[in-house]
């Protein structure tokens, strides 16, 4: 997950939209997702009230999610997430507050949305996730330690090593484990089953 407040200007965001798309190459298959105060919007239906020029801001809000791939997350409640507490004609309400999510994000929590509540003691309306996670498989990285004897195991497992990943240590690690098991398990089967192999030699040892 990652957390935004964004500032209040035009240059300072676009880091944020520069940090964000850097972020984006290097989490790979993993669900993602963005939320916070991004202190702008991302088109006119956002805006209710008089407002500056924000159609700049917006474009550079619109082409962060391109190259992120990032979407919004279906929404309940408030659309507008911020109010400059004015009364008079001055009152404007906009839509600043947002959670965003990638494709593998939906793919894990399909049912998985947020609600932007009434705002109480802030000018921002606070945002909770929802959703039910499903339950998780749990994937085991199998090692047996006689394939390390084979003399394609030393070769195998370098040549996937020197592999430059781009993206974070774990993730370099987790992609080259990866990248590994279907390896392993091909090594395992030329040595044959060997839950097989150890029923055999018990079954020799209890005949001799």
């Amino acid at each position: 997950m990652t957390f935004v407040y964004g500032v209040n200007d035009v240059g300072g965001r676009r880091i944020l939209w520069h940090n964000l798309s850097r972020i984006s190459l290097t989490v790979g298959e993993t669900p993602w997702l963005v939320g916070g105060d991004f202190n702008t919007v991302i088109d006119a239906s956002e805006i209710c009230g008089q407002s500056g020029d924000f159609r700049g801001a917006a474009e550079d809000s619109q082409a962060c999610l391109y190259d992120t791939g990032l979407i919004t997350l279906p929404m309940q409640g408030e659309w507008f997430t911020w109010h400059n507490c004015s009364r008079d004609a001055r009152s404007l309400w906009e839509r600043l507050d947002r959670i965003l999510v990638n494709d593998n994000w939906l793919g894990a929590w399909p049912d998985s949305f947020y609600s932007s509540l009434t705002a109480r003691t802030s000018d921002h309306s606070p945002l909770v996730l929802r959703g039910h996670a499903p339950p998780r498989a749990v994937s085991m990285f199998r090692f047996d330690n006689y394939i390390t004897l084979s003399s394609d195991f030393t070769p195998s497992v370098q040549g996937v090593w020197r592999n430059r990943i781009v993206g974070t240590a774990m993730f370099s690690v987790t992609r080259k484990l990866k990248t590994l098991k279907p390896i392993f398990r091909a090594q395992r089967q030329c040595k044959g089953d060997l839950s097989n192999n150890v029923k055999l030699a018990a079954t020799f040892l209890d005949t001799a």
